[in-house]
């Protein structure tokens, strides 16, 4: 397992928080308040084993982001919260619990068939803890198997049927400070470009939309 440097964590944290409190109000007031200690410690007995520390001090920070709402003035309904690539949101603890069980059935289902003997992350989907939900879904979560992969940041479409799951960040870590950074110089994040979304009544949030 790799060396794990918290305070870095959090220094990208909240550089990416910084970005959404100055730049995307609406997105930022979508976070929800600390996961309480208790709730946590249920998480760890229900998967099994202790949650990645990066993992466990963003669900410190925030219990995920709350659903969209309907701004001041607007009629229409502010995607804000989903403020990830792909439209993620990030997931509270009840959120992750769910998703968790359906990970844990499909590799289930799909070893049982035989067919993923050969792929490493579809087998561990059960190390494997979701941190957070698009509205087709995907899902993103965060690698928990022992050794070189420990850590690391994938997202898997799901409900498109691509179980490959793609790589995102190597940490938690390297994720927001990777994010942060497109965010700051208008730049992309793999080939995700963020793109501010205005509603009439002029409140804005964050999408990430492909370029090719």
């Amino acid at each position: 397992m790799t060396q794990i440097d918290l305070p870095a964590f959090e220094r990208e944290w909240i550089r990416f928080e910084s970005w959404l409190r100055s730049n995307s109000p609406a997105d930022h007031a979508m976070l929800r308040r600390p996961a309480e200690r208790e709730r946590l410690v249920e998480l760890e007995s229900r998967l099994g084993f202790d949650l990645h520390p990066e993992l466990k001090a963003l669900l410190q920070q925030h219990d995920g982001a709350a659903e969209s709402i309907v701004a001041p003035g607007s009629r229409r309904r502010l995607p804000a919260g989903a403020f990830l690539p792909l439209g993620h949101r990030l997931s509270g603890v009840d959120d992750i619990v769910m998703m968790y069980d359906v990970l844990v059935d499909i590799g289930k289902d799909n070893i049982d068939d035989g067919l993923w003997e050969d792929d490493e992350l579809a087998v561990n989907l059960y190390r494997c803890v979701p941190f957070a939900l698009p509205n087709d879904g995907g899902v993103a979560f965060v690698d928990h198997s022992p050794g070189p992969s420990y850590g690391h940041v994938y997202e898997m479409g799901i409900g498109s049927g691509d179980l490959d799951g793609t790589l995102w960040a190597t940490s938690l870590t390297q994720l927001f400070r990777t994010l942060t950074d497109a965010l700051e110089s208008d730049g992309p994040f793999l080939h995700y470009w963020p793109t501010p979304y205005e509603d009439e009544s002029g409140h804005r949030c964050l999408e990430w939309q492909i370029r090719t």
